[in-house]
């Protein structure tokens, strides 16, 4: 493997020699100026590491970035390694302009590094690599160590557990409550962890959102109603009346006053509770609780970097790519960037391997435990069943709405975009 990198850079420096410097063009789209000026740095050291090959970093505006890119990748501008989200990959791959990069990667000893997380999410489609993925969004539980020990409360290791503690933990009249419940935007987000985790046969393949291993939707199954009761106890029972419209903030200001104890969340939220905190031994973060059957199902956001299919500069593009997914690069724009690495040899580093980051290990290497499927985001209806999910919750919650018949129209919907008959 060493004499084929050899070999390679020997190829760039004699292309180098012959035609001159070689500049690659990357485009990032979740950008941020510090994480804008991190990707820099690290593509200086890139730069001083390959001779010859220099990379022009496009950064557009957060806000407008996917189209921004998505026109450039349309009408052939010059665009050699690109950030691909995972609710684009889709176009890209059927605008035909991501580069499969399965042969490349057949070559390459950082795929073996890799967590099968992350090989899962490079090859969904059509079983081929169009993109390394850099790390992931997955939910965890925080909990507030000093008011979990004051009142003798163990960490929650089952949702009924979750519920049992946060209750204890609610004394409304002392504005005291234990769970911080999000009713707001992208609630689905978080229901459906509890809700699911009382399901026991979710079908995890990509393409089976939302579907049970019988091939049906599980909004309306006896466990999903028996789920779907729980969130809606742990929102009477143990969280503030005005939670029932908590977006991240609210959420994140809740937990952090230690008004609610306990909070769903995601890795990015970890350095800001850590600093609004100001002391790492104030809280914690342990895996999600599991449901009845002893597991519990997980969606996941990620993004990565793929090459554009009519770069000109291929081989020098892939090594760009394999620079920024190797573990010390990823773990240090995995720190700044909030995601979870990934690689199996970047939780080595203590700032994965121990504190807070820990529990997301466990999530990621015990498959029987936490199953991770991916919720059906990139079909039609989704925005929309989103929205009637958020509202339908309310009215259960306001009793304005039944909550058998609104399971009943959850099923029907999906089984519609489904073409289940």
């Amino acid at each position: 493997m060493r004499r084929l990198f050899v070999a390679v850079l020997l190829a760039i420096a004699v292309a180098t020699t012959i035609f001159g410097a070689i500049t690659l063009t990357m485009v990032e789209t979740i950008t941020s100026p510090a994480r804008t000026e991190l990707l820099r740095q690290l593509l200086d050291e890139f730069e001083a590491t390959h001779p010859g090959i220099k990379v022009e970093l496009i950064s557009p505006p957060y806000e407008s970035s996917d189209q921004k890119l998505i026109m450039m990748l349309n009408t052939k501008q010059k665009v050699d390694v690109f950030e691909v989200r995972d609710n684009f990959l889709a176009i890209h791959v059927n605008n035909k302009n991501l580069l499969d990069l399965t042969e490349f990667v057949k070559q390459w000893d950082g795929w073996n590094d890799l967590l099968e997380l992350t090989k899962t999410a490079a090859t969904k489609v059509e079983g081929k690599t169009y993109y390394i993925p850099y790390g992931f969004f997955i939910k965890a539980l925080f909990y507030r160590k000093d008011i979990l020990e004051k009142n003798g409360i163990p960490i929650p290791q089952t949702m009924q557990e979750l519920y049992e503690s946060a209750k204890k933990l609610t004394v409304p009249s002392e504005g005291k409550y234990g769970f911080a419940f999000r009713g707001g935007a992208s609630e689905h987000s978080f229901s459906e962890i509890v809700i699911m985790s009382y399901v026991p046969n979710i079908d995890p393949r990509p393409d089976r959102g939302y579907l049970t291993t019988d091939g049906v939707p599980y909004h309306d199954t006896p466990g999903a109603i028996e789920g779907l009761k729980m969130w809606i106890k742990l929102y009477n029972d143990c969280s503030p009346k005005d939670s029932l419209n908590w977006g991240w903030a609210e959420q994140v200001n809740g937990f952090v006053s230690g008004m609610t104890p306990f909070l769903i969340q995601d890795p990015d939220t970890v350095p800001i509770v850590e600093r609004r905190l100001g002391d790492p031994n104030l809280y914690g973060v342990a895996p999600m609780p599991v449901g009845p059957h002893g597991k519990v199902y997980l969606d996941y956001g990620n993004a990565g970097w793929g090459i554009a299919s009519y770069s000109k500069y291929k081989n020098e593009a892939w090594e760009l790519v394999k620079f920024l997914s190797s573990p010390q690069v990823n773990a240090r724009f995995s720190q700044l960037n909030g995601t979870i690495p990934n690689c199996k040899s970047a939780f080595a580093d203590p700032y994965y391997s121990t504190g807070p980051y820990r529990a997301w290990y466990e999530e990621l290497t015990n498959p029987s435990k936490y199953i991770f499927y991916e919720r059906p985001v990139h079909m039609s209806g989704f925005p929309a069943y989103a929205e009637k999910h958020k509202n339908d919750i309310q009215n259960i919650i306001l009793g304005k709405k039944d909550l058998n018949q609104a399971v009943k129209e959850w099923a029907e919907f999906w089984k519609k975009e489904y073409g289940i008959k």
